[in-house]
């Protein structure tokens, strides 16, 4: 009975959903969105989950902006750019999806709270609480890993654009535009930063701060170090790469140095145990009867 009640209550919640939204629209807007083409390049808007959860953030985002404090926010500031800025998100917005996303958690386990499960009601809360932070640690990660994978192929083309005779701007300007991965996103912000006025050494440093790349924070210091002592620059640039990829080589070779005892550990506490079992079940099966003979 518990949990017939938490079911009828999620599909009430449901249509109030349904009915909220429907209220707020004539139906015609989904119509004409698949009737109407998308354009090329036109980014999706968000999804009914997503709706729900800033709906739900606008109104319980102080209590945990409060949580956060000047510096949580600060750090989370950081983290969205190294991210790259996921659908323009700032720290508010992300604040405000994840104070709804709890929401929509804590609503969930009490639901499960009320059917008597409060293993399951405990663990939604805290996947729900959990959920964005962690999909934008990840994001980051592997942002800032395709950014150290594609610096070197980068400078061996800035490179060759300096040796061909245009100037470090001009370079950076013609390699950038060539693609639309993250490296080259960074090298575009760091060209905006140049036309507004900022000095090269700013514009470099803020490259660096905004992102926690080991292959970045060499290639600016680096860059810096050869400006400062006037050193050729597609010289420099040659160098530069030759240096990071042996730092990834080296970072390579460390990973997997700390991957053998990871398979040895898997090996040791599934595989092992496993065939154990498997021989132990043949030997007992093989001489079911002895043993039962014995047991007599």
């Amino acid at each position: 009975m518990p949990l017939i009640l938490a079911l009828a209550t999620t599909a009430v919640f449901a249509l109030w959903v349904a009915g909220w939204r429907l209220s707020r629209s004539t139906g015609l807007e989904d119509v004409e969105e698949q009737l109407v083409p998308p354009v090329a390049g036109e980014a999706r808007g968000p999804g009914p989950v997503v709706r729900i959860s800033e709906f739900l953030g606008i109104r319980f985002q102080r209590y945990l902006f409060s949580l956060y404090g000047p510096y949580r926010i600060q750090q989370l500031d950081l983290l969205l750019d190294r991210a790259g800025r996921p659908e323009g998100m700032s720290a508010r917005d992300f604040i405000r999806r994840q104070a709804g996303m709890i929401a929509i958690g804590v609503f969930t386990g009490g639901l499960l709270l009320i059917a008597g499960m409060w293993i399951f009601a405990v663990l939604v809360v805290a996947a729900f609480s959990a959920m964005l932070p962690l999909w934008l640690r990840g994001l980051a990660r592997r942002r800032q890993a395709s950014i150290s994978r594609d610096l070197p192929d980068f400078l061996d083309v800035l490179a060759v654009t300096v040796s061909a005779g245009l100037s470090l701007q001009s370079a950076m300007e013609r390699v950038a535009e060539a693609d639309d991965r993250p490296l080259s996103t960074e090298i575009r912000r760091v060209l905006e930063d140049l036309r507004l006025g900022v000095s090269r050494r700013e514009a470099l440093t803020a490259l660096r701060d905004r992102n926690d790349s080991p292959s970045v924070g060499s290639w600016v210091t680096a860059m810096l170090h050869a400006e400062e002592l006037g050193s050729p620059l597609s010289g420099a640039l040659n160098e530069i790469a030759a240096d990071i990829r042996r730092e990834a080589a080296q970072l390579a070779r460390r990973q997997a140095a700390k991957t053998s005892p990871k398979v040895s550990l898997v090996v040791s506490m599934v595989i092992l145990p496993g065939a154990m079992l498997l021989i132990l079940a043949s030997i007992v099966l093989t001489n079911s009867d002895l043993l039962g003979s014995l047991t007599k």
